[in-house]
């Protein structure tokens, strides 16, 4: 992101430095700064070089403004534009060699000023691109060794700038010469076909490339490679030819050096070493420098360096000079280095070579690469230890960890600490960001586990969202407790993922041995399923083991069990709790309520099936099942009885957070034939605080027609802003605030608060845990409240809703 523009003015009159500031804050330059003299803006230049300087010439101190833009330093290419009253020849001129960018005569408009601004920062843009261009240039052709050069047709004058000319090995920034002068140089095998070259650049527009020979100071030959093309330039008149040049002499060398052995040498991939009797290198293949990155010189005249005492053991020369005679034939395997000092595998052959009178002439050693196949085994080695994503440690690597750490501290009497992590809400990154984002996430967290922790911890990745982070001879569970809450606070530091800023917490389960177990495998399955108790408990927290838990997490596992075959058995119920009017007395609606009807225990009440429900996934299933049943037994009492009851049905939050879920209510409604302004879909307070998805799940099962209400309003955190602007059209207080009533004043208190605001913002009341004739007769005076508790009925089954009233208009 661009920087804003700094513009340094400096001017002694501070009004009109003010009133110049004012302009420029108007023209949208933010930063400004503003110095009276000239020796003051020099200081502050060099600790915070502006952008542009806005320069008057006659200025307080002892120097003018002319002198101090004389003395800001060249190499930052500050813009200056000088502002002032006057404009002799004799200040023009000395301000004309500063070289500014500009000169403006006070007074002047602001358009004036913004355009001159902007020009000069335009200019010096591109000043500061050639600047690094050329800079770039430079280095280039000193990595290359090579020089530009430039020949004039007409004046046959040459030019040669860069490391310097070549021919005469000067180290001189620009060489001019004749032309003519340079071809005496030239061999004079070569000299005809660079004069070619020459000509036919002039007469076609290219030069082609051409190697040749030219004699240096010292009367030796060194070989040239020089590229060019010609440019003509119609206007002047003039046509010159631009090219590159380099020395060659050491590539051309080795080049012929190579050409005796290519035909043996380039035969195989395999690297051919020829050793003189004492082993020293005489030769090398281009493969052999491919396979260990050694470099000729580090190569020649010298024994191959992974035979080097240095190397291997003592014992390992007398194989190849064994019993003081020379074997004819040698093989072994080697682990070694290349020249960058990374590890590689060769297998190695050594065969003697003798003259006709059985005399050694020379070695030659086969080098052969085995290092892909060994890193192939070794990677195998390596994935089947460590996590690919994040190379830490896998569960299997962890588990011996974990066990060697037991037995370390089993002898010396200390605890090991084994914390299970588990990411909260991770799947939602995976589903919302996608599973790149997901993997930033994993990248992130295991990054920031391993800079808190000590380097003696194993911290491993156990698949998905899941670490374990083993830590020995940790003194107590406070110490284990303390390390869990920090690594719990490091990573609920925001960061930021594909421009999205992110903040994540984690659950995490703590077992130790002895204390709760003594193999690897209890103590990462206790901590396990500590992790899950720490997520019961509202997450970003952690949980100590306990064996409660396990007693917990079995009942758990059977209970979800036992509930999934309930849903396929239809073993699930609903009753239904009247809705009264507190006027009339006459029931208006019902609430519908989950019950199971248990094989062996008999109706179990939606504490037991709620809670087993959201952990394990079943809560969608059970939800459809739910607002389907209530959708047909509303229609079916209406065609029975002829009555219209209101049906509210409680609704999940993940029931909220699926897409579509307004156009699963508005299928479930066409499927019963129910009208939707005869459903009400009940939510919670904390659904809808700040989730941009419930909200506008909301305002579509408003589109859909049916009522929306607050459960259990007051229980929660209530934002009265989201409410009113809501399509909430009832709240239902909470039996919390029923029971105090009518002799409670803190309860008669937040009564009546809650009723001004639903009168206020035109909701309608249903009070809840309505138990006593007291309330019912406090409550039923308020204006269209509708009442629901025991005092009215308790949740029954379908058949006995209209049972006890039938033939009758009231219920109380």
């Amino acid at each position: 992101m661009t920087h804003p523009v700094h513009v340094m003015i400096v001017e002694d009159e501070r009004i009109i430095a003010l009133h110049l500031r004012k302009q420029l804050e108007k023209l949208g330059y933010e930063r400004t700064s503003a110095h009276t003299r000239g020796e003051d803006a020099l200081a502050a230049i060099n600790e915070d070089p502006p952008d542009i300087i806005l320069m008057d010439i006659r200025i307080d101190g002892d120097i003018d403004g002319i002198e101090t833009a004389a003395g800001i330093p060249a190499n930052l290419m500050i813009p200056v534009i000088y502002l002032s009253a006057h404009s002799e020849d004799a200040t023009l001129a000395r301000a004309q060699k500063t070289r500014p960018y500009g000169y403006l005569i006070k007074p002047f408009s602001d358009r004036e000023l913004h355009a001159t601004i902007q020009m000069a920062l335009e200019r010096r843009s591109a000043e500061l691109a050639l600047s690094e261009s050329q800079h770039r240039l430079s280095l280039a052709m000193n990595a290359a060794q090579m020089s530009c050069w430039e020949i004039d047709v007409l004046t046959r004058q040459m030019h040669s700038t860069g490391l310097g000319n070549f021919e005469l090995l000067q180290e001189t920034e620009t060489v001019t010469e004749s032309w003519d002068a340079f071809l005496e140089r030239v061999a004079s095998e070569d000299r005809d076909m660079v004069h070619k070259a020459f000509a036919y650049a002039v007469g076609h527009g290219e030069f082609y490339d051409v190697v040749f020979r030219s004699l240096d100071t010292d009367q030796n030959y060194r070989w040239l490679r020089a590229r060019g093309k010609s440019f003509g330039d119609e206007r002047k008149g003039s046509q010159r030819i631009i090219g590159m040049m380099q020395d060659i002499t050491d590539q051309r060398l080795t080049q012929d050096k190579l050409r005796e052995a290519m035909t043996v040498f380039e035969t195989t991939q395999d690297g051919i070493l020829i050793l003189d009797p004492e082993l020293n290198v005489t030769n090398a293949n281009k493969a052999y420098y491919r396979i260990t990155g050694d470099t000729e010189e580090n190569t020649l005249k010298k024994p191959p360096y992974f035979l080097s005492p240095s190397e291997h053991p003592a014992e390992f020369f007398p194989e190849l000079f064994s019993g003081g005679s020379i074997r004819r034939h040698w093989h072994r395997d080697l682990d070694t280095r290349n020249a960058d000092g990374n590890p590689i595998s060769l297998a190695i052959q050594v065969i003697a070579v003798e003259n006709e009178e059985n005399v050694l002439t020379h070695f030659v050693m086969i080098v052969s690469d085995r290092t892909a196949i060994r890193q192939a085994e070794q990677e195998l080695h390596y994935l089947a230890q460590y996590d690919g994503l994040t190379s830490l440690p896998n569960r299997l690597l962890a588990t011996d960890r974990l066990n060697r750490a037991i037995e370390r501290c089993e002898a010396n009497g200390r605890m090991v600490a084994c914390l299970f992590l588990d990411i909260d809400d991770f799947k939602t990154i995976n589903d919302t960001l996608g599973h790149a984002a997901g993997d930033q996430v994993i990248l992130i967290a295991a990054t920031r586990i391993k800079g808190i922790t000590e380097r003696t911890d194993t911290i491993s990745r156990l698949g998905g969202d899941e670490f374990l982070i083993i830590r020995e001879n940790i003194p107590n569970e406070t110490a284990a407790t303390n390390l869990a809450q920090k690594i719990i606070q490091e990573l609920q530091r925001p960061f930021y993922i594909s421009g999205h800023e992110m903040n994540i917490s984690a659950s995490v389960g703590i077992s130790l041995y002895p204390i709760n177990g003594y193999s690897s495998h209890d103590l990462i399955r206790l901590a396990d399923t500590a992790m899950y108790a720490a997520k019961d408990r509202g997450r970003r927290t952690y949980a100590l083991y306990e064996p409660e838990m396990t007693e917990n997490a079995a009942h758990y596992m059977t209970r979800s069990l036992e509930l999934r075959r309930g849903l396929e058995k239809n073993e699930l119920t609903l009753h239904y709790q009247p809705q009264i009017d507190g006027a009339s007395g006459d029931m208006v609606g019902v609430e519908a309520l989950l019950r199971w009807n248990h094989p062996t225990q008999g109706l179990v009440g939606p504490h037991e099936i709620i809670p087993i429900a959201e952990k394990s996934g079943l809560i969608l299933e059970i939800g459809d099942w739910v607002l389907g049943e209530a959708c047909r037994q509303a229609r079916r009492w209406q065609d029975e009885y002829g009555q219209k009851l209101r049906m509210a049905v409680n609704v999940s939050a993940r029931q909220m957070q699926q897409p579509g879920f307004a156009d699963t209510v508005a299928h479930e409604l066409a499927m019963a034939g129910l009208p939707a302004e005869d459903l009400e879909i009940e939510v919670t307070e904390s659904m809808i605080q700040d989730e941009a998805s419930m909200i506008q799940t909301l305002h579509d099962l408003r589109a859909v027609g049916v009522s929306l209400a607050i459960d259990d309003f007051g229980t929660g955190y209530s934002c009265l802003r989201s409410i009113k602007s809501l399509p909430i059209s009832r709240i239902k207080i909470d039996r919390a605030f029923i029971k105090g009533l009518p002799g409670n004043s803190d309860d008669v208190a937040l009564i009546t608060a809650m009723l001004a605001m639903a009168d206020a913002l035109g909701l309608q009341i249903t009070a809840e845990g309505v138990e006593t004739k007291k309330q019912y007769e406090f409550l039923r005076e308020v204006p269209g409240i509708e009442l629901q508790g025991f005092l009215f009925g308790k949740p029954i089954p379908a058949n006995e809703v209209f049972a006890p009233v039938i033939g009758k208009s009231r219920v109380f």
